[in-house]
């Protein structure tokens, strides 16, 4: 063989070479566990509806349903449903509300399951001091704040 057909296949297994290294497939990512966003979850959402529903109500009536089929639509909407997006499980409704260990307020109204990365959803209630109004908080708790709060006397 002459050299110009040795220099040849040498540059050709050198492309090869090259385009092989550059074709390896990464590692794949290990995928992170993302606490849900209030911003974008669509059961905080429609917790937020549900806030609009209590909130309506306790001006009313100045207190907060004995249970949630008393909710009455606001305007010509009905109320959202009261069942979670995710698990489709209906809310635990407690209106005396559950204390939760380093939480102001009240747990009134929460997911049945931990359907959110382990997580519930839920509603605070603040209690009401010297005349102000009733505040309402759509939060996240983890699974351990609504077990200890659901066993305290």
């Amino acid at each position: 063989m002459n050299r110009s057909g040795n220099l040849g296949r040498l540059a050709c297994s050198l492309a090869l070479g090259a385009l092989a290294v550059g074709c390896q497939m990464p590692e794949t990512p290990v995928p992170s566990v993302r606490k849900p966003s209030v911003r974008i979850d669509p059961c905080a959402e429609r917790l937020h509806d549900v806030c609009g529903q209590l909130l309506l109500h306790y001006s009313l009536n100045k207190k907060l349903p004995g249970t949630l089929n008393e909710l009455k639509p606001m305007g010509p909407e009905a109320p959202p449903p009261l069942v979670c997006p995710v698990s489709a499980e209906p809310y635990v409704y407690n209106p005396d509300g559950l204390r939760i260990p380093g939480r102001p307020g009240r747990l009134v109204l929460y997911d049945a399951v931990p359907c959110h990365s382990g997580m519930r959803w839920g509603i605070l209630v603040g209690d009401p001091e010297g005349g102000t109004t009733l505040t309402l908080r759509v939060v996240m708790l983890p699974e351990e704040s609504v077990l200890s709060a659901g066993k305290q006397p």
